[in-house]
């Protein structure tokens, strides 16, 4: 059995099996082996692998019906299986548990939002910040939300304010800042915040694009400088709305990207929960983006609690840049070296 803990720790995942598996001929009741093995079944994105995978979960769940991380990989198996209900139930079940459950809070919260219900989503991702005042890829899908579903324009640059002291230079929640910007019809603080996007990431194609439009805005309406600072909504015949163009909006499949998804909780020596590597969006798995004015939001973590599977879930915690939601949720599994990527944030951890 320590022998597969070591493999898995070197990201080793066949060895780790393997030995895993052994231990379980010895002793098919060893709860850490059981954990992490069905852990393991499931990274190689095989049905016939989940279906042993749940089977392992299950048992463990028969002798210990409160173990948050066991719901939480169950949770993960069902957004593999596309099951979005079952997948929901098993994260409310992990939060109920662990009201602090990072990877849990965030996954379901992008599954809720995906799903087409983010005002459900929001209490998830306050009590995420609340517990994580550093998880990114949450900061980022609740000021998608604020801009989006609440318009509550005050909030949403809170948060984007909030990223750019944890990360100064994170192109996501800068992009996302000069969106409240734009929303509120100050046109010039907006081209301002877009041209130093630019220069940070002169090759992020949507900020240029973003920019140029405002700057046609700009030049089409004519108006004085100080015409363009008030508060007041402009009614623009452009075709650049903010809700089409400027924000993100929940329009990829109904399961979330692995990419987004915080696999923390996942593969865990039965220890701590290993928090997030602190990859953005590792969302980024970190950090893609797609196109955006709006606002962006990817995820993409798994460390000790999370998994990294499942649509753009959180399995450690990381953030993406991106529009809030663009491009968050793809839908597909999570690829092998995405895997090992989440697994090697085990020990690291955090993000977001």
């Amino acid at each position: 059995m320590k022998l597969g803990v070591v493999f898995l720790e070197q990201g080793k995942a066949s060895q780790a099996l393997a030995y895993l598996d052994k231990a379980l001929e010895f002793d098919p009741e060893h709860e850490q082996a059981l954990l992490n093995s069905a852990i393991l079944l499931q990274e190689l994105g095989r049905a016939e692998l989940r279906k042993v995978a749940r089977e392992r979960l299950l048992k463990l769940l028969r002798k210990d019906a409160t173990n948050e991380r066991v719901h939480f990989n169950l949770g993960m198996l069902a957004m593999d299986d596309r099951d979005i209900a079952g997948a929901e139930h098993w994260f409310r079940r992990a939060v109920q548990l662990k009201d602090d459950f990072r990877s849990a809070l965030f996954n379901l919260a992008l599954l809720l939002a995906d799903d087409h219900r983010p005002l459900e989503a929001a209490p998830f991702l306050n009590q995420l910040v609340r517990f994580h005042p550093d998880h990114i890829k949450g900061l980022i899908l609740l000021g998608d939300i604020y801009i989006n579903n609440i318009k509550d324009l005050d909030a949403a640059e809170n948060c984007y304010k909030r990223i750019l002291q944890l990360d100064p230079e994170n192109i996501q929640g800068l992009h996302n800042l000069c969106v409240v910007y734009v929303e509120r019809g100050n046109l010039l603080r907006a081209e301002a915040c877009l041209l130093r996007a630019h220069q940070l990431a002169p090759s992020e194609d949507y900020v240029l694009r973003h920019l140029n439009i405002v700057q046609t805005r700009i030049h089409k309406m004519q108006l004085r400088p100080h015409d363009l600072i008030g508060e007041e909504e402009l009614e623009v015949q452009d075709t650049l709305t903010s809700q089409e163009t400027l924000l993100a909006h929940l329009t990829e499949p109904k399961v979330p990207n692995r990419d987004l998804i915080e696999d923390d909780h996942r593969l865990n020596n039965h220890q701590q929960d290993s928090e997030e590597s602190s990859s953005p969006y590792k969302f980024d798995k970190t950090s893609s983006v797609a196109d955006p004015m709006r606002s962006h939001h990817n995820a993409r973590h798994r460390t000790g609690d999370s998994a990294l599977t499942s649509a753009q879930l959180d399995t450690s915690g990381h953030e993406d840049p991106v529009s809030a939601h663009q491009h968050v949720l793809s839908g597909q599994p999570a690829s092998k070296r995405d895997r090992l990527t989440a697994r090697n944030q085990l020990n690291s951890h955090s993000t977001s």
